[in-house]
Order: C-alpha cells, then structure tokens, then sequence
C-alpha cells in the first residue's frame, strides 16, 4: 500500500543523490559559515575552515590546580574537512592566535564517504613544541 512507500507516516530522514550530495552541502556550510583555522601537521600547516566550539560540562571546572599552578582543562569541539584528516597528540590547530591540541580524531561516515573530521581539542600549554 501507499502508506509503505518513502513517503510513509513513519519518521525518518530521507537523503537524496547520494553520498555526494552531502559532501557538498558539508562543503557549502563550512565555506559560509565556517571559522578560519590553521592546521598545523608536522612541517606543515594548511589554512582551513572548521566550526570550533567549547564543550560544557556541569560541575566541571575548566582549570585546575597542579604543582606548577593552574592548568586548563577546557576542550573545544572540532568538525573540520573530510580531506582534511588529523591526528591526535601530533597535530595541532590554530584558531585567533591561539594553539589546540588535537587530543582525539576520528573521521565520520555517511555511507561509504567521510562526512566530516570529529575532534577534541584542547588549549595547548605555554612552551609546548610544535609536533610534539
């Protein structure tokens, strides 16, 4: 009956053209709206767009005390570039003047193609070496 078909009152999302299509509205949102960042891989570094946002937690205090003083423990939410690909504890990003360690990566699939970058970031430490 027609009430199976696509269009049935079951709720669900419906993607047409494929992969493809979302590759390029993921390419569209991060051309429009996306923040500027510097990728910073090895010897390497790459103007890009990503979208960057703090990650909250309640209850959780964004600096702590160690026996060399405060230390930062805010993390940022990173989904970059499918072409794009990082790598935790090497790579580093750059955003307003201000360094990110990547602290995990992972690539995110819709089907068989890579959506976009998943990462955390944190921010990195005074003195800390590129690549390191």
């Amino acid at each position: 009956p027609a009430a199976d078909g696509p269009l049935s009152h079951r709720r669900r999302f419906l993607f047409s053209g494929g992969d493809g299509m979302m590759d390029t509205a993921w390419a569209a949102l991060l051309a429009k709206y996306g923040q500027r960042v510097v990728l910073h891989q090895g010897d390497t570094e790459v103007d890009a767009r990503a979208f960057l946002q703090p990650i909250r937690e309640k209850g959780q205090a964004q600096s702590l005390p160690s026996p060399l003083g405060w230390r930062r423990e805010d993390r940022f939410l990173y989904l970059g570039d499918p072409n794009r690909p990082l790598t935790a504890n090497r790579d580093w990003v750059e955003f307003e003047g201000e360094g990110y360690t990547v602290t995990s990566a992972h690539p995110v699939y819709v089907g068989s193609s890579v959506s976009h970058i998943w990462a955390v970031l944190r921010p990195r430490d005074e003195g800390e070496e590129a690549g390191v």
